[in-house]
Parts: structure tokens; C-alpha cells; sequence
């Protein structure tokens, strides 16, 4: 069987919207929050809990005016992310949607109503931005329903990569990225890493040789994982017409709810 219900998060656990309720437009607000407030709110509901390099947070807020979800558009780790999927050759005109999440509190066709609002926003606080990039994690039960919905191009689906884990916590590239070259930030990203169970580096032991050596303890361990999916959101007339000349898929069909890369606690990555 297939489900069309709409996943949601709260303290990392994956739920699922009511299925005999829709959203009420008029108990809901979309506005523009501080990078602190959204930071919490992804560290405590999310199923990644690192926060990304944000440009703009906006909150989705319910009834009682409490925070029940959080878009945050960022920049993207490289710039090919931008030219490659939307077509525009300065990346300044593209960003992603690097986190998307909504509370068990929000109805059905909530991720529709947020994300639609969410986008006249940064219109608003970026106009020089036309496109964005988002991915959808099979993996973790994600196949971008909501982005179907709204009508993004589905651009493409990425290659199979390795990733490092820590138990079932997934280490990002830029953090190890960092630590392998002494970049700034790396002692936080050491700090992170032994946040989760990870033994501090040796006296005088040089970070790049400490990765090395948990991955020959293996106290980090090498992941095989699918390839994700790439969509487009085509914000302006110019976005449409430069993405005539791009690919797009047909939508991914929905998982089952028994399908077995759907794990109740998905993979997380810091």
C-alpha cells in the first residue's frame, strides 16, 4: 500500500499529518524569523540538525502564534548546484531550500500553503533571487510530494555517494571538509563529532590524521547512500524560460509505507 498522507517531524521522529483534515489558511501565519529561533527549532524537530548557511528563515505559526514549522533558504555547497538545475549562469540568482519541516500539528496540504508563502517572502527579502534548488531524501522517506504539488521541475536524480557515519548519524562533506583541512570552524566540527561519542584528538595529532585513524578504528564508518532528488522552482518568467532548455523528469512515485529504506528514525547528518 502507498501513502498519500504528508510526513511531519517532532523531536526527530517521523509522524504523519491527519488524514481527514486540510489546512485552515486563516489559523495559520508565514513571516520572516531570526536565524536563532529557526536554529532551535531545526535542532529539536529535525531529522538533520545542523543548521546550514542560511540566508533567510521563515516560520509557519499556528493558533496560539507558537512556531509549528521553519523554511530555510541557504547557499548551496557549490554554485554548479545553481547553474546546473536552474540555467542561470551568475549563481547569485539562485539559493536552496536547505531545510523544510512542519510539526503532527499542521494539517494536510500544510507544506503547500508554508512553502508557497515562503517564496513570496524571499522574493521580497531577495529579489535578485529567481530560482530554487531543493533535494528530497528517499532514504528518509522523502520523495517530494510537496514540491510536485507546487509544480517544481524535477531536474534530476544525483549519483550514488559514500558518506561517513557515526552509528546512524550522517557526517556532512563540509564538516569533515573542514577538519581534513584545518579550515575555520574546525574545532567546532571536531567539538561535533565528539559530541556524539567520538574520542578527541591526541596531543599534537593533526585533525586530518584523527579522521583517518576512527576510520581505521572504525568508530566512523563508510555508508553507501542513494542518489537524491533534484528539483527547481522557477520563481520569475526569466527562471521559466531558462529552464525550458533544462531536463525534466517525470515525478517520482510515492513510497510505500512499508518500504524498507523508510526507517522510523532516519539517517541524521551533522
Amino acid at each position: 500500500m502507498e501513502t498519500t498522507r504528508s510526513q511531519r517531524w517532532r523531536e526527530r521522529r517521523a509522524l504523519w499529518a491527519r488524514d481527514l483534515t486540510v489546512i485552515d489558511p486563516a489559523a495559520y501565519a508565514v513571516d520572516i524569523i531570526e536565524h536563532a529561533a529557526a536554529r532551535a527549532f531545526i535542532a529539536q524537530h529535525h531529522y538533520l540538525p545542523s543548521y546550514p548557511a542560511a540566508r533567510i528563515a521563515v516560520g509557519l505559526f499556528g493558533r496560539k502564534a507558537e512556531l509549528e514549522g521553519v523554511a530555510v533558504f541557504a547557499v548551496p555547497t557549490t554554485d554548479a548546484v545553481i547553474t546546473r538545475h536552474t540555467g542561470f549562469d551568475d549563481p547569485a540568482r539562485g539559493c536552496v531550500l536547505a531545510r523544510l519541516i512542519l510539526t503532527d500539528a499542521v494539517p494536510q496540504n500544510g507544506e503547500s500553503f508554508f512553502v508557497a508563502r515562503a517564496f513570496r517572502h524571499l522574493r521580497r527579502e531577495r529579489p535578485a533571487i529567481e530560482a530554487v534548488v531543493s533535494y528530497s531524501d528517499p532514504g528518509a522517506g522523502h520523495i517530494g510530494r510537496v514540491y510536485c504539488a507546487l509544480s517544481a521541475a524535477h531536474r534530476a536524480i544525483t549519483r550514488p555517494r559514500t558518506v561517513l557515519r557515526i552509528g546512524n548519524v550522517t557526517i556532512s562533506g563540509r564538516t569533515l571538509s573542514k577538519i581534513r583541512l584545518g579550515e575555520q570552524g574546525h574545532a567546532g566540527a571536531i567539538d561535533q563529532l565528539v559530541s556524539l561519542g567520538l574520542p578527541r584528538p591526541a596531543v599534537l595529532e593533526a585533525p586530518a590524521h584523527w579522521l583517518w585513524r576512527l576510520e581505521r578504528e572504525r568508530l566512523l564508518l563508510r555508508h553507501r547512500q542513494a542518489g537524491l532528488y533534484a528539483y527547481c522552482f522557477e520563481l520569475t518568467r526569466e527562471a521559466r524560460r531558462r529552464g525550458r532548455a533544462l531536463p525534466r523528469l517525470p515525478y517520482p512515485k510515492a513510497l510505500p509505507l512499508t518500504h524498507p529504506s523508510l526507517p522510523l528514525f532516519p539517517p541524521q547528518e551533522i
